[in-house]
């Protein structure tokens, strides 16, 4: 990246990367909480919950909000859209209520725990947070964005948490703190959107929409299925118990995801501006280094679960979670994949190619889906993890050719300073990790140098990192 207009979005990506660290910060400690504070029992029927609810919202939201970010950069008129966006996602969010309200005793039989009803107050507050943070994206705001979602996960735990802690009944602890981070997020959103709706949108205006949607809600379909569907399956085939250790794994995996989802964050209406535009050697400058710097922490963080071992969860979670470690090593190994399939969609659907986008999620949500039902009943928890790390890999791969003729692919001298990195990291933790007490301190001790050596080499070894250093800096005169 180079010039005034490269040093703007790297400064973008930094601060919304700020923001994703402390979203994740604080998920990472609320859950650490709630391990201590509640039986693994409710913890997973709570976890059920939210998958059912994050489902439901990517049903309501997720193809609306891609179209609506990506139109507000491209259409001449976005008030218009916001409104038909917003018409839109009343009628859908709606009738998604109320089938929820219908669905109750197979809900609550699968939730377990008396979890089940609050589906249904939680549900429009869900997708209508989605939608505005659609729109601060669609505006550019990003920094608000990510802001905003930032404060719904501290509000999310830190409620959660405190009312735990003062003799709340758990279940209404634990979705008040939800709802309530849920609506600040919405609130807050609202605040900060500068397009107003125009107009009352039209059949015709409404019926372009649809069939864009549904072409969008089709195409994430795998991003649903990879996200989703292995928790979900955790929980038909096994105890609530196991869903919350798997959980455990899964979001502890997803802390360098603070990096992909500042890049794809930033970079998503830049990707379509240039593909509009024709501007091939800005889409590949972008994506090149979106590449880059996607996979480095992920590298890295694979490097560290092998170097700290089973220490990484029990001195964090408790011996309860310690079957949480072997999910966690293969999930963080194909956390790369994905997020180099996060590059490759965006990039997709800046060029339009919302079906081919849809062919791919597809088959790699089938793929995750036959794993998981053959693997979970025999291997457990485990067998959920594999089943991603394979469907991740295959959404990557198709992606990558789906947009081959038009995106330089990554060259594996790309990724050396990073494995080189990595292994300097691994050989010092091991050694380090022999010496130290297995407890948080040391831990955290560990973690700490683990991530200076790795920043340190990653440094001295990459010309791309000291090159864009170097934009981000402020210039003497």
């Amino acid at each position: 990246m180079s010039g005034v207009s490269s040093r703007t979005v790297a400064k973008q990506i930094l601060g919304t990367g700020g923001l994703q660290a402390v979203g994740q910060v604080a998920s990472f400690l609320g859950v650490i909480a709630y391990t201590q504070l509640l039986p693994r029992e409710i913890l997973g029927s709570y976890f059920l919950l939210v998958a059912v609810l994050q489902i439901a919202s990517f049903l309501g939201a997720n193809g609306v909000t891609s179209d609506i970010t990506r139109r507000l950069n491209q259409s001449e008129t976005p008030g218009r859209e916001l409104a038909n966006a917003v018409c839109f996602t009343a009628v859908v969010t709606s009738a998604l209520t109320v089938g929820a309200y219908l669905a109750q005793p197979v809900v609550a039989a699968y939730v377990r725990n008396q979890f089940g009803l609050f589906l249904v107050a939680l549900l429009p507050v869900s997708v209508f947070a989605l939608l505005t943070g659609a729109v601060l994206r669609g505006e550019q705001k990003n920094t608000s964005a990510e802001t905003m979602t930032a404060c719904q996960r501290v509000t999310t735990y830190t409620t959660g948490s405190l009312a735990l802690l003062v003799g709340v009944e758990p279940r209404l602890a634990l979705v008040g703190g939800l709802f309530s981070g849920k609506l600040l997020e919405l609130g807050g959103g609202l605040l900060r959107i500068d397009t107003v709706p125009v107009g009352i949108p039209r059949p015709d205006e409404l019926g372009r929409l649809t069939r864009r949607v549904a072409k969008l809600t089709v195409a994430g379909m795998g991003h649903l299925g990879q996200q989703w569907l292995d928790t979900l399956l955790v929980g038909v085939f096994m105890t609530p118990a196991a869903v919350a250790v798997y959980e455990v794994a899964w979001r502890l995996s997803a802390v360098g995801l603070m990096v992909t989802n500042a890049v794809t964050s930033v970079l998503y209406p830049r990707f379509a501006q240039a593909a509009s535009a024709g501007d091939r050697a800005a889409i590949n400058r972008y994506a090149n280094r979106a590449f880059f710097y996607v996979s480095s922490p992920m590298v890295a963080l694979v490097a560290g679960a092998l170097a700290l071992g089973p220490m990484l969860v029990t001195a964090l979670y408790g011996t309860n979670y310690a079957d949480a470690y072997l999910p966690l090593v293969v999930l963080l190994v194909g956390r790369l994949p994905y997020s180099l399939a996060r590059i490759t969609t965006m990039l997709s659907y800046s060029y339009n190619f919302d079906t081919g986008v849809a062919k791919a999620s597809i088959a790699a949500a089938l793929v995750n889906a036959g794993l998981n039902v053959a693997l979970i009943p025999t291997i457990g928890i485990t067998g959920a993890a594999l089943g991603s790390l394979v469907s991740y890999t295959v959404l990557a791969v198709l992606l990558f050719e789906l947009v081959s003729d038009r995106v330089d692919r990554p060259q594996f001298a790309q990724f050396l300073p990073s494995i080189a990195a990595a292994g300097v990291m691994f050989g010092s933790v091991s050694v380090l990790a022999e010496l130290l007490p297995e407890t948080v301190p040391g831990l955290l001790t560990l973690v700490a140098v683990g991530a200076v050596l790795f920043s340190g080499t990653l440094l001295a070894s990459s010309p791309t990192l000291r090159t864009d250093i170097k934009h981000v800096l402020p210039q003497s005169e």
